[in-house]
């Protein structure tokens, strides 16, 4: 091979001396001559952070405390100079999205992709699209009110795209991730510590996860490589197949919280579908119902309705019969999350409040909306 000949690939593809593209924003909106300029148009515009006490203008994630009715609420900026995310919290449901009545805030420099309470009022969980998790702590006896984190874990390899905590004693967290893993963390000693990993739980990326509410070690999760796994973790192979080689992936689940369906799981699919499956009874759907032509993005059960919530504007309210009593459709982008209100009265309506992109927020009570 004659090397005398061979171009120098350096020269060849280096940025010219003449090309000299205005530096200013100003001149660069007058330019003709540099019309490829996006790059430089974005590393010219500076990042404008988010003022204190507000959200990001896609909600994206909610979740209330076991006790005390406490309120966070996660969103996220797709469109801005900066991804970024952020989360306010509220003491009360009633106290929703009052800016005035927000008891704490943070900002996040990653997209928040999981959020959680934890068994105590005072702690909950973030997961990011970075592959971290983060304890964080809103007061305590010793250091008094106030947010602070107080540990952060790096062990996830992919984003974090499913938290749940187990529901008794054990101060356990379930995590999955974009590359298969599924991890406990053990959060009793104050701290983050990684108890067991399963690296190749799922072969494609964890879409959901989510724990028995009456057994501590009992967990479901579901995965893009169209399958779902049902965990016993007392056990030294902890995983079986609830269902295995469905026609397409799978797209969230939980586990059922009233007591007559306890055993029974909801999941949905990518072709818009909730499947009801018995934990006794693997591999067998026991009823399917199908909501939407597109993606489902979360099933959300309060006593004996649910919700679900798709890649769609609608939502869909169903009772314990799988009967049909409401669609909500007032929103213009996806609807991502709901909260329902806490009651014990079985003659007080049922309330909740859905929470979507383009700041969407929207309280409605379900036995008023179907009566209209």
């Amino acid at each position: 091979m004659d090397y005398t000949r061979r171009v120098d690939l350096v020269s060849t593809y280096a940025v010219p001396d003449t090309y000299q593209p205005p530096e200013t924003l100003p001149e660069l909106a007058k330019s003709t001559d540099y019309p490829n300029t996006n790059s430089l148009h974005y590393r010219l515009t500076k990042a404008v952070p988010l003022p204190e006490k507000k959200l990001p203008p896609f909600l994206d994630l909610a979740t209330v405390s076991r006790e005390g009715g406490n309120v966070i609420v996660a969103g996220n900026n797709y469109t801005g100079r900066l991804w970024e995310g952020g989360v306010c919290g509220w003491d009360a449901t009633a106290d929703l999205f009052q800016e005035e009545k927000i008891s704490f805030s943070h900002r996040c420099d990653a997209i928040i992709t999981a959020l959680c309470y934890t068994l105590d009022d005072a702690l909950f969980l973030l997961g990011n699209d970075r592959g971290s998790i983060e304890l964080w702590s809103t007061g305590n006896a010793v250091r008094g009110p106030g947010l602070y984190m107080i540990d952060k874990r790096n062990e996830h390899i992919g984003s974090i795209t499913a938290l749940d905590i187990f529901n008794h004693t054990e101060r356990t967290v379930i995590s999955g991730s974009v590359d298969g893993c599924i991890k406990l963390w053990d959060y009793s000693q104050g701290d983050l510590q990684s108890t067991s990993t399963f690296a190749h739980a799922h072969l494609g990326a964890i879409t959901s996860v989510a724990t028995d509410c009456k057994q501590d070690a009992l967990a479901v999760s579901c995965s893009k490589d169209q399958s779902a796994l049902l965990w016993d973790f007392r056990e030294p192979k902890p995983a079986v197949a609830l269902y295995d080689k469905h026609d397409v992936p799978f797209a969230t689940v939980r586990w059922c919280d009233e007591g007559a369906w306890n055993r029974l799981v909801a999941i949905g699919d990518e072709m818009g579908r909730v499947h009801f499956i018995d934990t006794r009874q693997p591999n067998v759907f026991l009823e399917t119902i199908p909501c939407f032509d597109r993606k489902v993005h979360q099933i959300s059960f309060h006593g004996k309705h649910f919700a679900v919530l798709g890649n769609t504007p609608e939502v869909k309210f169903f009772d314990d019969k799988s009967k049909e009593i409401l669609v909500e459709n007032s929103a213009s982008n996806y609807v991502r999350d709901i909260v329902w209100d806490a009651t014990n009265d079985n003659d007080r309506p049922i309330s909740c409040t859905l929470i979507g992109w383009d700041s969407y927020v929207k309280r409605l009570t379900l036995e008023d909306r179907a009566a209209e």
